[in-house]
């Protein structure tokens, strides 16, 4: 990086280590500062800042410019990134008991806040009318999407969890009522793109997103689309905030459908537990 170069000033010389100098010791004057008055601040010459860019592996003072103002600004984002961070390198055992449920919060009340009472009600009727459940995701979206399958199963619902299309079941069921929920952290993963897109215009299925806010791609495929919050994070704790929300939404629908089906559920749960009792 050219940062990296400046600083270590390797094979430069007494002139040009002046000019690196007033470079990395004056970053907010660069955006405006014209080789004449460089030359001069630093107590050089433009021909010698010209040099300084050559050695660089530049073509002069102005793609200097551009290309270190542009690691600047990379540079501030990630220190502003860092410095949101909760946990340091001097994090121990009772802060982070502390920490944690913070995030928790924070990502499941940002997710609430977004929530729309109409397209979670509308969700939960299709769930209610379909005769098959099925979530897809990858990666770590996808073991989300098996412990959603366990938990609608757990109601008398056929559900099942992919990580990729069946295409042979699907053409052969391809009228059948289902809903398909599509899970993915950013919104902008490929392949869950692809499967809403041949689901939605290749079958019957009702196609939901559960996804962040770069679901662009995944939004035109998608009958109902629930966003989930997605924190700009550089020690990966955005996979902690997008896994707390992305469940949250599934066990509210979950939630849901188990209040629509409460008579059926209970009396088969009372079944259960007297066929238990009497096997004891």
């Amino acid at each position: 990086m050219l940062l990296e170069q400046l600083e270590e000033k390797e094979g430069l010389t007494p002139q040009e280590q002046l000019v690196a100098a007033y470079l990395l010791e004056h970053p907010a004057e660069l955006e405006n500062l014209s080789i004449s008055q460089l030359a001069r601040k630093s107590l050089t010459s433009k021909a010698t800042v010209v040099r300084l860019s050559k050695k660089l592996g530049l073509t002069g003072y102005q793609e200097l410019k551009l290309k270190l103002l542009l690691e600047l600004n990379q540079k501030q984002h990630f220190e502003r990134l860092l410095a949101q961070e909760p946990i340091t390198g001097e994090s121990r055992f009772q802060d982070l008991v502390d920490i944690l449920p913070g995030l928790y919060d924070k990502a499941l009340t940002n997710t609430k806040l977004g929530l729309s009472k109409q397209v979670m009600n509308r969700i939960a009727n299709y769930l209610h009318q379909a005769e098959r459940i099925e979530f897809y995701g990858t990666g770590i979206s996808y073991h989300l999407a098996q412990t959603a399958a366990f938990k609608f199963a757990t109601l008398g619902r056929e559900a099942v969890a992919y990580e990729s299309l069946n295409y042979h079941y699907l053409a052969a069921r391809k009228d059948q009522r289902r809903v398909a929920l599509f899970l993915s952290f950013t919104g902008e993963n490929a392949s869950v793109q692809e499967m809403a897109h041949y689901l939605r215009h290749k079958t019957a299925t009702y196609v939901v997103g559960i996804a962040g806010p770069h679901h662009q791609g995944l939004k035109p495929s998608c009958h109902e689309l629930v966003e989930i919050p997605n924190r700009d994070s550089l020690l990966s704790l955005d996979v902690i905030s997008s896994f707390a929300a992305s469940n949250y939404v599934l066990d509210l629908l979950f939630a849901l459908l188990l209040a629509k089906q409460y008579d059926r559920h209970l009396a088969s749960s009372l079944a259960m537990l007297k066929s238990q009792a009497e096997d004891l």
